[in-house]
């Protein structure tokens, strides 16, 4: 599958009157410094009438999904009802890492009701903790460290795949083609992949660490790896970009803050607080001790309420299925065979945003 995925993946831009090039062969940019919002998809002769005919079905490890989404393991993000909520939806949440005698009792619930779930490991208790999730039936694994590239991390992946025949391991975050190639020898399943582009997330600033996402996903899908493109989402279109790019899914937090389906009370004000796992207020819950050997990278801020998550997800799926006619794409494969990305300047962004005024 990683071979088909090397010799098809669209990775044409467009330049003009018909002629492309092929990334990483730019013309004047550099292939590596690509965000979803320095490209546009370019639109195409279809044959498609009517949306409804796009078919957005993809396998995620042993889980098959009417909608290639997913919830970052946040715990102001993702919980039970989320999950659960998702899975009725067709798509998949993820269970954060955490206290984990609730979280077994959580895994052991939605594997009795045959939920889908991915389910997050560290790498410190990563051993015992897949020990007793895979026993109580969890299929699908997350070590979920900030520096995907970490050997150890890789090394513990190997371990698993090699104890549990019938799991599916997925590891990140990474960014570039040489970790996804590590990533294939330490037997890894799944790259989740993202430095950086969350909407919580400082490691940027803080460590001056980080990969523009569009290259990220360019990078590592290039070597095969079936990829999670985790982070940057902030609209449907960066949605459509991912995918197109060559993600199997995307995975994103910011975006689905706020929803009723969110863990957590809400506020005084009527918010709910949304955080990064790497806040220095997550720190302090789980007595993490923030000092000269490690700094939080993360913020922790309150959102209004957005109202059900259902909706959230409808706003993404009709935008990946206007862009895909928009490419006369039936289904994900083809999309990503036939997509073009335009490079465009800073005032055809301004140009693409609504501008009407009084005169």
């Amino acid at each position: 599958m990683g071979l088909v995925l090397i010799l098809f993946m669209s990775r044409t831009f467009y330049k003009a009157l018909g002629k492309t090039e092929t990334w990483p062969d730019l013309t004047g940019i550099y292939a590596s410094s690509l965000t979803y919002d320095d490209v546009y998809l370019v639109p195409q002769n279809s044959n498609i009438a009517s949306r409804s005919e796009v078919d957005t079905t993809i396998t995620i490890g042993p889980y098959t999904l009417t909608k290639p989404i997913i919830t970052a393991p946040m715990d102001t993000i993702s919980g039970e009802k989320m999950i659960r909520e998702l899975a009725r939806l067709g798509a998949l949440g993820s269970l954060p890492r955490g206290n984990f005698a609730e979280r077994l009792k959580i895994c052991k619930k939605l594997v009795k009701d045959k939920i889908p779930c991915l389910y997050a490991i560290g790498l410190k208790e990563g051993i015992e903790e897949a020990r007793q999730l895979t026993k109580a039936g969890a299929k699908l694994l997350v070590i979920d460290v900030a520096h995907g590239g970490s050997i150890p991390a890789q090394n513990l992946a190997q371990k698993l795949k090699k104890k549990y025949k019938n799991i599916f391991v997925m590891v990140g975050n990474i960014v570039t083609y040489d970790e996804a190639e590590s990533y294939k020898k330490h037997d890894i399943d799944i790259a989740k992949v993202g430095v950086g582009p969350g909407g919580m997330c400082t490691t940027r600033i803080v460590a001056g660490n980080g990969f523009p996402q569009l290259s990220a996903v360019f990078e590592v899908t290039e070597s095969g790896l079936p990829v999670v493109a985790d982070g940057g989402i902030k609209q449907p279109g960066d949605f459509a970009k991912a995918i197109a790019a060559g993600a199997t899914c995307m995975m994103a937090g910011s975006i689905f803050a706020g929803t009723d389906e969110t863990p957590g009370e809400y506020t005084p004000s009527g918010n709910k607080v949304v955080r990064g796992q790497a806040s220095s207020e997550y720190m302090k819950d789980q007595g993490i001790v923030t000092n000269e050997f490690r700094a939080a990278e993360g913020v922790s801020v309150e959102v209004p309420p957005k109202g059900p998550v259902e909706q959230v997800v409808k706003r993404l799926m009709g935008g990946l299925r206007s862009a895909m006619t928009y490419a006369g794409a039936r289904n994900i494969p083809e999309f990503q065979k036939k997509a073009q990305f335009i490079i465009v300047s800073s005032s055809a962004k301004e140009e693409g945003k609504p501008w009407i005024k009084s005169m």
